[in-house]
Formats: C-alpha cells, structure tokens, sequence
C-alpha cells in the first residue's frame, strides 16, 4: 500500500531526531552545560517519540506522554537559558517558573479528559515561555556584542530553531482540539506543518551540538 505525504512526512521527521541523538553522544563530554541540558532533551524526547510510536503502532493513544514530554521540555530549556542568562534576574526567577509550570502540569493527570485530548494550553503556554526566554536571549547578544562569529555560536543556532518552532507552532497548539472535530483533513495539514518545523529544529539542534566549542572544564 503506498505511503500518503502525511505517513512519509512521519516517518521522514524522525531522521533529523536520529542525528541530532548521535551528534549529542559523540559531543556530550565536550559540550558546556548549557547544551548538556539541550543534549538531554534530545535523549528524553526521542525516548517519547519511540513510546508514541510504539502505541501508535498498536492504535492505542499516546496523548497521555505529552503533559509529561511538554513538562520536561520546557523544564530542560529554562535550565538551559538559565546558564545562558546569568547574573540576570530572570534566570534567578526561572526556578520558580519551572516549579509553577511543573504544578500545572502534574495537575493536568488529575483531569481524565486531559489523557485522550490534547493539552492545548500547557503547549500555548510553553510556547509563549519558551519564546520569552529566546527573546531574552537575543537582547543579550545585541546588548553585550562580545560575539565575534555569530554563526559560530551554539545557542544562537539553537535559539532560532526554537523561535521558529514554537512561534510557527503556537496556532496549531491552541487550536488543535478545535480543529480536530471540524476537519480532519485540515487537522492532518496543520500537523504536517508541525512535522516540517519539528524536522527543522532539530536539525538546528544537532548543528548546534556539531559546531559546539570544547568544554573549558
């Protein structure tokens, strides 16, 4: 039987994962501490994405790993930028967010709804989050110009596969529970969507882990 574009774009999706995996094997002892927790990240999500797929295998839901893979995700990024941000005041309140946000989440398993549908505001939220922290990220870079290749910089890679993700991501997020029950067909495409700036990002992740300098410790 022939594979629809969606089933390709599936299974063509998981490719950029696979590198992004063997790039943080090879580098990780090499890597800073902030693209240790991005290479961590890499290793939970894929361990996700095996799961989803093994049950999407069986036809069984896989919507009850997403607060748990969203939780983690976004727990890993802040950590990540907290690194990144120091001596800030954000990174010094982004403990607090994380815990806040990790509340939230845990809570959502008390819902039985929130197992068979998608989380769509724990996604919103994480997307506004995580793109708060990128901005910030930005304003440094502009503000301190101590980079001298920029392309050569590790979190500014990172950072624009996360800007485009989750800013190309945050409609599909918020309205894919909607969307689902009015049209299947345009449900499929939006996550085709998803699957392509998924695919984009972590290629971006795996450059980022590539071009990473030597550890200094």
């Amino acid at each position: 039987m022939p594979y629809s574009a969606e089933d390709l774009i599936l299974e063509v999706s998981f490719i950029p994962v696979i590198v992004a995996n063997i790039v943080g094997v090879v580098r990780f002892k090499h890597l800073e501490t902030p693209l240790r927790y991005l290479a961590g990240l890499i290793f939970f999500a894929t361990l996700i994405e095996l799961l989803s797929r093994a049950l999407g295998a069986q036809q069984r839901s896989n919507l009850f790993l997403m607060p748990l893979d969203t939780l983690m995700e976004f727990g890993l990024l802040a950590w990540m930028y907290r690194q990144v941000l120091r001596p800030s005041a954000v990174s010094r309140w982004l403990p607090t967010v994380v815990a806040v946000f990790s509340l939230a989440s845990l809570l959502s398993y008390a819902e039985p709804a929130s197992l068979v549908r998608f989380n769509t505001m724990q996604r919103f939220a994480e997307s506004l989050l995580v793109i708060v922290l990128v901005l910030l990220y930005f304003y440094k870079v502009i503000r301190e110009l101590i980079i001298v290749h920029l392309e050569r910089e590790p979190m500014f890679w990172v950072s624009v596969g996360l800007l485009l993700y989750f800013s190309g991501n945050v409609f599909i997020f918020i309205s894919s529970n909607y969307v689902i029950r009015h049209s299947k067909a345009l449900s499929l495409k939006l996550w085709d969507i998803h699957a392509l700036l998924y695919m984009l990002l972590y290629s971006l992740y795996a450059w980022a882990l590539w071009i990473s300098p030597l550890s200094k410790k």
